[in-house]
Parts: C-alpha cells; sequence; structure tokens
C-alpha cells in the first residue's frame, strides 16, 4: 500500500488510478498468457466430437489421452444406453453385439458394434479416434451442435 501512495505521490496520479493502472495490466497479461497458450495448444485438443458408427461420439482430453467417452443420438442428442447382455452368452467373437439405444426416440437402436461388450465397443472407438488424429483426417468443425 506504502508503494501506491509513494508512486501516485511521485507522478502526480490518484491512488485509484494507479490501482487500475496495475489491475489493468495484470488482466491484459493474463489475457495475452491465455491466449499464447491456445494458439500453441495442438489442433487436434479442439476435436472432441465425431460421428461414428451410427453414433455422435463426445469425449474430452486429460493431457493426450482420451477421457469421458460417450455416445449419442444423431437425432435428438440424447445419451445412448448400451445392451451388451448377448456378449456374455456367446463364446464366438462374430456372435457378439453391443446396442447402443436412445431411450428418446422410442428405444430405437442407433448402432452397434460387433466383436465385444461394452468395455471392447470404447476401446474400437478410442483407436478409431486416435487413428484420425494421428492421420490427421479429424475434422473440428463436423457436428458442432451444443446440446
Amino acid at each position: 500500500m506504502e508503494f501506491i501512495v509513494r508512486f501516485s505521490e511521485q507522478y502526480g496520479f490518484s491512488e485509484w488510478v494507479v490501482v487500475g493502472s496495475f489491475l489493468a495490466t495484470a488482466i491484459l497479461l493474463a489475457f495475452i498468457i491465455f491466449f499464447i497458450i491456445k494458439i500453441l495448444e495442438p489442433k487436434f485438443k479442439s476435436y472432441k466430437q465425431d460421428m461414428l458408427h451410427g453414433m455422435l461420439w463426445k469425449w474430452k482430453y486429460k493431457g493426450d489421452k482420451i477421457i469421458g467417452l460417450w455416445c449419442y443420438c444423431p437425432q435428438c442428442r440424447a445419451m445412448l444406453h448400451v445392451d451388451d447382455e448377448g456378449c456374455r452368452s456367446s463364446s464366438s467373437l462374430g456372435d457378439k453385439l453391443t446396442f447402443f439405444i436412445c431411450d428418446s426416440c422410442d428405444e430405437r437402436e442407433v448402432g452397434r458394434i460387433r466383436g465385444g461388450d461394452r468395455n471392447y465397443a470404447l476401446k474400437i472407438v478410442t483407436r478409431e479416434i486416435l487413428a484420425k488424429i494421428r492421420l490427421k483426417t479429424f475434422d473440428i468443425y463436423a457436428y458442432k451442435i451444443a446440446l
């Protein structure tokens, strides 16, 4: 506080002008740092949703890892639920199906993934997303519709 009083007396400004100037400078500096971080962030970090297997998939990143991956109905944007009961009774990979069902659209089947249960389906979709990132074939502007 003593610094502000001394500075305002030395240069002939009122104390509120000195405090306001420091605050404005701090806010501007924080904005510039935030903007630089956003510019330097890899482009794939903006890739957070895509249509895969007939469903809208959304996710987030923690570092370079995909987290919170889940699917939504492409028509009503409701979260889908999974039916993978048949995977437990079948021993053949070709017979194992995971169904994704929309409760909001009269329990309509929106998509399916062959070969395993829910965890298998999530791993398949994660690998597809990572392949698109690696090959740079993703589109950050596709399916940008807010829920």
